[in-house]
């Protein structure tokens, strides 16, 4: 059972978030769902964690403002009875320079950017566990007076650490049967943490900050987000961002693709308000039956490609390939951007982003630069 108004203060404390009021529909489809991501013999259970985030999101209306969708399936020229989907539409396509100069695809965008708004959360599942780990590091007199920004940059420097020492990493939580680490195997994570660090060349006064908050959980008994976990599972499943997204907009209705074992779980770990009234406003549809499930298909697909490229890509790619793009490629960048920028003006929470903040800050650097590219 989860407490809807004890997560409330949370989320206003950590991103400055407020009820705007408004009520919604929101329609979600995925896009990289790992399902259960574990740590085994060979390392991971399914490695494209490292670099393919999983990404939860499609488009949303206001809830007097629906829009019809049939005009939009018609236009795209489908055969009867046929389900647009990302994996058709795009052919296979790969990378976000082949997606965005997709024909159609402005058929879409356009169509989105006049009648809808577009919604993401965005999940690095190796983050997402940084952010227990200095959590549970963090859970003292002194560092519970720290401010946020502090906290952030220990998970951000932590993380790079870690990604540069990876496979050093995942040896530290076979033996302690990371993330569910207790007794003895405390003192063990945490000298393979300072470890870490240590590997880490040139002085970094925030990584020594947080070297010596490991060395005083050394001696703690409790790691107390790293404990009641089953052992070696980064992530069990997604299910808690939907119940997120439902508990932000709890005013609004929530409609996600199909997955039976996160309705499973929704529904045995279920909503409730202090008065006791459980918060029922999802329900789970087959996207066949529901055409805004399925742009919101085509949408989160381009999205998650649009992330990971500019995360991921050096500046000399970004540019040759904006450079390289035909003019529905322009056309179509230039829209998505104008849908971005829309949605992100609607609602803080609209788009969520779990990702290191040097990531973010690239994102955002290379956004700006990609339209600057796009103006010349």
């Amino acid at each position: 059972m989860i407490n809807v108004e004890e997560f409330y203060p949370v989320i206003e404390k950590l991103h400055g978030y407020k009820d705007n009021g408004k009520k919604y529909i929101f329609y979600y489809d995925e896009t990289n769902n790992y399902r259960k991501v574990r740590i085994t013999k060979k390392g991971l259970s399914n490695f494209k964690v490292l670099f393919d985030n999983y990404t939860l999101g499609g488009i949303c209306f206001k809830k007097n403002n629906q829009k019809d969708s049939k005009d939009l399936i018609s236009k795209l020229g489908l055969q009867s009875n046929q389900e647009l989907k990302s994996r058709t539409f795009f052919r296979g396509k790969n990378t976000f320079k082949e997606c965005i100069q997709h024909k159609k695809l402005n058929i879409i965008l356009n169509w989105v950017l006049n009648n809808a708004y577009i919604h993401y959360a965005d999940i690095d599942v190796i983050f997402f566990s940084v952010i227990d780990i200095v959590e549970s590091v963090c859970n003292n007199k002194i560092a519970k007076l720290f401010p946020r920004d502090l906290i952030e940059m220990f998970e951000d420097e932590l993380y790079c650490a870690i990604m540069n020492n990876f496979y050093f990493f995942l040896d530290i939580c076979k033996e302690t049967g990371y993330p569910n680490v207790t007794g003895e195997k405390i003192r063990i994570f945490c000298k393979g943490l300072i470890d870490i660090i240590d590997k880490e060349h040139g002085k970094n006064n925030t990584l020594e900050l947080l070297k010596q908050l490991i060395k005083e959980s050394l001696y703690n008994n409790d790691l107390i987000f790293l404990k009641y976990n089953e052992e070696g599972t980064l992530m069990e499943s997604f299910y808690s961002l939907r119940q997120q997204r439902c508990i932000i907009f709890k005013n609004s209705v929530h409609i996600f693709d199909k997955e039976i074992i996160d309705e499973k779980k929704m529904n045995e770990e279920y909503m409730v308000f202090n008065d006791g009234n459980k918060l029922k406003n999802y329900k789970f549809l087959d996207s066949k039956d529901e055409t805004n499930i399925q742009i919101s298909d085509i949408i989160i697909y381009l999205i998650a490609k649009y992330l990971n490229f500019l995360s991921h890509c050096s500046n000399k790619v970004v540019d040759n390939d904006i450079k390289a793009l035909n003019e529905i490629g322009r056309d179509n960048l230039n829209t998505l951007i104008q849908i971005i920028d829309k949605s992100n003006n609607e609602s803080i929470f609209f788009i969520e982003t779990v990702n290191s903040r040097s990531i973010n800050l690239r994102r955002n650097i290379m956004s700006q630069h990609i339209e600057n590219l796009l103006c010349i």
